[in-house]
């Protein structure tokens, strides 16, 4: 029987991370004479992670098409501190690789989305293609680090965690700001995850993982094992000026939430651009269009550089929870447009305002984001 050779693509996507899959899913989605082959150099498409966030974060418009991805939501979610604790009423979301494939697998099954594993894109091939291959530090970018360690456990009997626990920073603060993360995806599966907000893109995972122990240990989970664990050190930019016109997306791209580290809200959001520029010019504009949607990121985004210049430079290492135990006194709304990057100058004062967990002079060294980027390259030829 002959063999069926598959359509010439009409995009070329280069790594099948989470946003890679995500621009292939929305573009095949909103263009059904559309075809794309994605090429990813590992063994298996979507990795093995846990992607959340507060599902108000996806446009309204969106939140149908993207719901397959979501495998576990929660009505709100807990922050705890030394001097505080809150419950939010904000939906929270998580997806995983798993139902990230899902999203995918009719696409891959009706020929439309072609999938090279083991390999490298195409050089010099003349259909236009996207970079998703993933983060590695520039001379233009400037960042603090978040990293992790998660260890997904099942107890032999009920760990007693309701909802998540997106902060606990009432455990000892070390390597700047740390706080554990919980999400109950049942009475006996939980991820448990120790999160650093560091200077430091350095991450032991072993010395990590004895830090995991002693907290279910403290928590009085009791036996249990751990099914699946999952690491991670991610840029959240402090500055930047990153002015290039590649057609590179994810966070290699510049495209992250930099006052948390998420990846999620932003993925979608420019899958969903590069979907409905296809739509209207076809694939060659739409990769030569992410530039401009980077640009106008990036301006958005300068607000949440700013903070993360007070709170990696300004403030003191042991005492940076206290920045996010004040921000958590604020208003529900306030603190869903945060996330949301949909912040207005009355909220952008409201968190900058009032009785600074920073020093005053210390803060307004690093406000100006030129100054700052001054400063570090003329540290950088120095050393």
């Amino acid at each position: 029987m002959p063999r069926t050779v598959p359509p010439e693509p009409d995009l070329i996507i280069n790594g099948a991370g989470l946003s890679g899959l995500l621009t292939a899913w929305r573009c095949l989605h909103v263009n059904p004479s559309l075809t794309i082959a994605i090429y990813e150099q590992k063994d298996r498409i979507g990795g093995d992670h846990t992607w959340s966030l507060n599902l108000s974060d996806i446009p309204p418009n969106l939140r149908d098409w993207f719901d397959p991805f979501i495998a576990y939501r929660w009505p709100r979610y807990d922050v705890r501190f030394p001097q505080r604790e809150r419950t939010l009423e904000i939906e929270y979301g998580s997806g995983n690789s798993e139902t990230l494939r899902g999203c995918v697998e009719p696409l891959i099954q009706s020929g439309r989305l072609q999938i090279h594993l083991g390999q490298a894109g195409p050089v010099g091939s003349h259909t236009p293609s996207i970079d998703a291959t993933g983060y590695s530090l520039r001379d233009d970018e400037f960042p603090g680090w978040q990293k992790f360690v998660g260890h997904v456990i099942r107890c032999d009997q009920p760990h007693g965690v309701a909802h998540p626990v997106i902060m606990d920073a009432t455990v000892e603060q070390i390597d700047g700001y740390r706080f554990i993360y919980l999400l109950p995806f049942s009475d006996h599966e939980i991820l448990v995850e120790d999160t650093y907000f560091s200077n430091s893109p350095h991450l032991s995972e072993n010395e990590i993982g004895h830090r995991i122990e002693d907290y279910i240990q403290q928590k009085g989970w009791g036996a249990h094992k751990t099914v699946r664990t999952e690491k991670g050190v991610l840029p959240m930019m402090m500055a930047t000026d990153r002015d290039d016109d590649s057609a590179k997306i994810g966070l290699g791209g510049g495209f992250a939430v930099a006052a948390t580290g998420f990846t999620v809200p932003h993925a979608v959001e420019v899958a969903d651009k590069i979907a409905q520029t296809i739509a209207h010019g076809g694939p060659k504009v739409a990769t030569k269009a992410i530039a401009a949607f980077r640009r106008d990121h990036l301006r958005r985004e300068g607000y949440a550089r700013r903070l993360n210049r007070m709170f990696f430079r300004a403030a003191d290492p042991s005492r940076r929870y206290v920045v996010l135990q004040r921000f958590y006194g604020l208003g529900e709304g306030l603190i869903r447009r945060f996330y949301r990057n949909d912040l207005t100058r009355r909220d952008k004062a409201r968190i900058l305002i009032g009785k600074p967990p920073v020093p005053v002079s210390k803060a307004l060294t690093h406000f100006s984001e030129s100054d700052f980027i001054r400063r570090e390259r003329a540290k950088g030829k120095s050393s």
